[in-house]
């Protein structure tokens, strides 16, 4: 069994990730490989700035909005994603859990209620894509209206009684559920102004019926490359399934795996992937990646962030700073603020952080500001 140390599972996750060498500008769809978490609101085009040379937002949303190669869903965690048109299975019926231990841990707060009710989650999901496509045929509706239509068409949902933390009688997971279905997607807006639409209609072309196991194994392919070597449990937390769940994706694709050692613990690595984590390229560069940002959704965090201290300041449980990645090591946080037409960058280090490093810094800042509707940034930097 092959053993890997950390700088070479880094190494080999930057390069799969394209933050060793930014991809081209006609490979925006490549750098949507193991999709692009939106939230907040706005930070998926950083991230893809970060990956693709020259990208601009006019370029990011005409892939969006007029070419439709790229597709906002709900996806992963029930969170908006921004993945490859081409890759829809995966990120959809791949990401629905397929047992009740999944579906129970994907509705999180949620959960006790609709235990409770003693619904079938399953056939009231169904219930709920059926009454979105009709509500959407030929149309997009806001996400607010389409919830409380939703809501009213199936009367069955009133038995759930609402959490004391909720803010709406919806069961929200079961709602986000509906896009993860595939059923529709998010044709414009954003958040709570977001327009939704038939993902049928929307895209230029139907999308081909999907096949649940081949789509849960192609997901199970894009983590490993982007996050290998992993565990189960590891996928597990990045796909809200559960364990049991995760380890029958690993099996159905056993035959293609390989068994390598990570600080003592038994991980899986894609066969093909054996050759490129044996010798990983050189980190090198700086990229502000934004909160959520996918290299940032590695559920190992201490072989990414040895230091307790420097994990408990980037990985926060709401409303979390992005990451300052410099030659491959995550050296502080960052957060922004949009002031007129200006990015005001702050910065703070884990350490000191050399001269040319504040340099590059700066002109990443610049360099995504426009993806932020901004014209020039201003970066100021803590100690």
């Amino acid at each position: 069994m092959l053993d890997v140390d950390r700088r070479q599972t880094l190494a080999f996750r930057l390069a799969s990730h394209h933050l060793t060498r930014r991809l081209g500008p006609r490979s925006i769809l490549k750098a949507a490989a193991c999709g692009v978490q939106e939230t907040p609101t706005g930070t998926a085009g950083v991230a893809f700035a970060d990956r693709v040379e020259g990208l601009t937002p006019a370029a990011l949303e005409r892939a969006l909005r007029e070419r439709r190669t790229l597709i906002a869903i709900w996806s992963l965690r029930g969170a908006p994603h921004v993945v490859a048109a081409r890759d829809l299975g995966a990120f959809t019926v791949g990401a629905l859990p397929i047992d009740s231990a999944s579906f129970r841990q994907s509705m999180g707060g949620w959960s006790d209620a609709l235990e409770g009710s003693g619904l079938d989650v399953w056939g009231t999901l169904d219930e709920m894509v059926a009454a979105a496509r009709d509500l959407l045929d030929g149309r997009t509706m806001n996400v607010n209206e389409l919830r409380d239509a939703v809501y009213a068409r199936v009367s069955t949902l009133s038995r759930v009684r609402r959490p004391d933390f909720a803010r709406d009688d919806m069961p929200e997971p079961l709602f986000r559920a509906v896009g993860t279905s595939g059923a529709i997607c998010i044709a414009g807006g954003r958040g709570t102004d977001a327009e939704l639409a038939r993902t049928d209609q929307w895209l230029p072309e139907t999308p081909p019926s999907v096949d649940r196991d081949e789509a849960r194994g192609e997901l199970l392919r894009r983590f490993l490359h982007a996050y290998g070597p992993a565990t189960a449990q590891h996928f597990a937390d990045w796909t809200q399934r559960g364990p049991a769940d995760a380890k029958a994706a690993l099996s159905s694709i056993e035959d293609e795996l390989e068994q390598v050692g990570l600080a003592g613990t038994k991980a899986w690595l894609l066969r093909r992937d054996a050759r490129a984590l044996s010798s990983p390229p050189e980190p090198r560069g700086v990229h502000l990646l934004p909160p959520q940002d996918p290299y940032l959704q590695q559920r190992d965090r201490a072989t990414v962030l040895p230091e307790e201290s420097s994990r408990r300041k980037l990985w926060r449980p709401t409303r979390g700073p992005g990451g300052v990645l410099v030659d491959g090591e995550i050296l502080g946080t960052w957060r922004s603020r949009v002031k007129g037409r200006r990015l005001e960058v702050a910065v703070d280090p884990f350490a000191r952080l050399s001269p040319a490093a504040r340099e590059a810094v700066t002109a990443e800042a610049e360099r995504v500001s426009p993806f932020r509707g901004c014209e020039t940034a201003e970066v100021s930097f803590d100690g």
